[in-house]
């Protein structure tokens, strides 16, 4: 049972020796979307979105754009950077100096749930929204969602569909997930996640009394999170896309999947012995050797399921270059082959008998 998470104030944070409250200060980077114009925050913002980043120099900037450029104006943007040796942080500092809606902690790397637990400390929205540091928020996103929570008063978290996107932008596939809080719960004991963790806004009460992230977790640590939530009251998902979820070769998802299936199960099953279920047995895992391997798998793996199948042939095609003696490779491309509705009853039969 993990312990509630106290209230930092930002005087306790800076007291801190291990992490630092980033004052807005001039730096190289300047901010864009306010063209020198200084904004100022509320006193109280409704939302308050968690943006972690670990060298995320790359697509930091759309990130945090995408948040800044949305249509609910109460939030607070945390970005909590943890160690990073890139530029990630001056990034996130540039934008900072002149929008005192942008607050920026400097950590030491401890990795992901510790990060995201030192960003809930030091929080003052009513709510707590994700935000990876690699992907694209719809400008709507809070807007609606913090509505649904308004009206919904039994929902503690909600998350929403998502767009899959490449290293490029390029659209990849639509991803659903179920919507109500029975649907979502069945779904947790087969060992999936059925709510896409950067669109996750949860209340903040709730997620503090829970306690947070559990580092022992990782990098499912979403899952058990869902479980604990779970037990305050009813989880949701919004059925549109509220957000561009992003693959690439450094992406957790891509270089960590085995890992990740191998906690979600480990994660299943505990839950499963507790309420008396069978455990769920592990089924095999298709996954390369090399990032370049394995980031066109899980693009073509993606597409397939959402029924893009040219796109899927293409990274089939690339998997194979990448990593030719592999089978797995090989049957991304046979995969491709097969009618959607024979492929769509294939996966469930298997995930049915698991």
């Amino acid at each position: 049972m993990k312990r509630p998470i106290p209230e930092a104030t930002t005087s306790t944070v800076r007291k801190n020796g291990r992490i630092i409250v980033a004052r807005p200060r001039r730096g190289p980077t300047v901010a864009r979307h306010h063209a020198g114009v200084r904004v100022r925050a509320s006193q109280a913002p409704t939302v308050s979105v968690l943006l972690p980043v670990w060298n995320g120099e790359a697509f930091l900037e759309q990130a945090m754009e995408s948040i800044l450029r949305q249509t609910l104006s109460s939030f607070e943007l945390i970005v909590i950077d943890d160690g990073s040796t890139d530029q990630s942080a001056a990034i996130a500092e540039g934008y900072a100096v002149d929008d005192d809606r942008i607050r920026v902690l400097r950590c030491p790397h401890r990795g992901f749930s510790a990060t995201l637990n030192a960003g809930i400390a030091t929080v003052r929205g009513e709510y707590i929204a994700r935000m990876d540091a690699d992907d694209i928020s719809v400008p709507e996103r809070l807007q609606k969602q913090v509505a649904y929570l308004d009206a919904h008063p039994e929902c503690v978290a909600v998350g929403a569909w998502i767009e899959v996107i490449d290293e490029a932008g390029r659209h990849l596939g639509l991803k659903t997930y179920v919507t109500t809080h029975d649907e979502i719960s069945a779904a947790m004991l087969h060992g999936a996640s059925p709510i896409a963790h950067p669109t996750i806004v949860v209340r903040r009460a709730v997620l503090r009394a829970a306690g947070g992230y559990d580092a022992r977790c990782y990098p499912s640590e979403d899952l058990n999170l869902w479980f604990r939530l779970g037990e305050s009251g009813e989880l949701s998902n919004l059925g549109e896309v509220l957000l561009k979820h992003r693959r690439h070769k450094a992406a957790i998802g891509v270089r960590e999947r085995e890992k990740m299936q191998a906690m979600a199960l480990a994660i299943c099953n505990e839950e499963r012995t507790k309420r008396g279920l069978r455990p769920k047995t592990p089924g095999p895992i298709l996954a390369g050797t090399n990032a370049d391997g394995r980031y066109h798998f899980e693009c073509a793996r993606t597409a397939l399921i959402a029924g893009s199948h040219l796109t899927a042939l293409c990274h089939a095609a690339a998997t194979i270059a990448a990593e030719p003696n592999r089978l797995y490779s090989y049957a991304t491309l046979f995969a491709c082959a097969v009618p959607k509705p024979l492929l769509r009853f294939l996966l469930n039969l298997r995930a049915r008998y698991r």
